[in-house]
């Protein structure tokens, strides 16, 4: 079962005079399936050249860009997405789709409806060959809001996906290397940043629930209160 509070690590206080920094809106695709060896999650080394997190091992995703506010879906996000993330949980469903292929040359796709009008720009490489983001299988995860002490800042969502819906062939292109398949019992005793234990123990959660507490749970949200980082509402 999910720990509800978590310690963060000891940071020096804040200048005086000095705010926190806002967070940008982010999302991750957290991707499972069923190996040999249990559930597995998708999961990377971010590049060393990155200010966020380098030489981490983390999920894919990244901020959402104006153009996930507009991108069309052959198959839109489930009504759990709007009740757990509101008004910006469409945008969130193709930024992490979207993400997730640019870091491993995975799409989450449909084919698009005859006459679609294809999205260019950062969508062009997703959309070539008449695909569009397909969203019907995502779940909302969890929310975890990057801890004020940090100079980056992210107030991200994580969505979980069928590794079956996928199609294309894993690769890296640079931001996230060393991509590979994880089994949970093996990623738990792994030297993982904060937001990737807690993205695990709410998979952990997930799995255990059943058919009914999987379709009455809202994502839950991860927050800095005092020195802990804490869950939002708790089990």
């Amino acid at each position: 079962m999910t720990e509800t509070a978590l310690s963060l690590p000891t940071r020096p206080p804040r200048l005086p005079g000095t705010r926190a920094v806002r967070p940008r809106a982010a999302a991750s695709l957290v991707l499972l399936r069923e190996t040999s060896d249990g559930p597995a999650v998708l999961m990377g080394v971010r590049s060393g050249a990155h200010r966020f997190m380098p030489n981490r091992l983390v999920f894919p995703g990244g901020r959402v860009d104006p153009a996930d506010h507009r991108v069309a879906f052959a198959a839109p996000p489930p009504s759990t997405l709007a009740a757990s993330f509101g008004a910006l949980a469409t945008a969130l469903a193709a930024a992490a789709i979207r993400e997730t292929f640019e870091e491993t040359g995975l799409r989450l796709a449909a084919p698009a409806p005859r006459g679609a009008r294809l999205p260019r720009g950062g969508w062009s490489h997703f959309v070539a060959g008449g695909w569009l983001p397909a969203a019907d299988a995502l779940v909302p995860l969890c929310r975890l809001v990057t801890p004020s002490f940090s100079p980056i800042r992210f107030d991200a969502r994580f969505l979980l996906a069928p590794a079956e819906r996928l199609s294309g062939e894993l690769r890296g292109n640079g931001e996230l290397e060393f991509l590979r398949w994880i089994p949970l019992a093996e990623a738990e005793v792994l030297d993982l940043a904060l937001p990737q234990r807690v993205v695990l123990r709410e998979v952990a959660d997930w799995l255990a629930a059943d058919a009914a507490a999987r379709a009455a749970r809202r994502a839950p949200l991860w927050r800095e209160t005092g020195p802990h980082l804490v869950r939002v509402p708790p089990l």
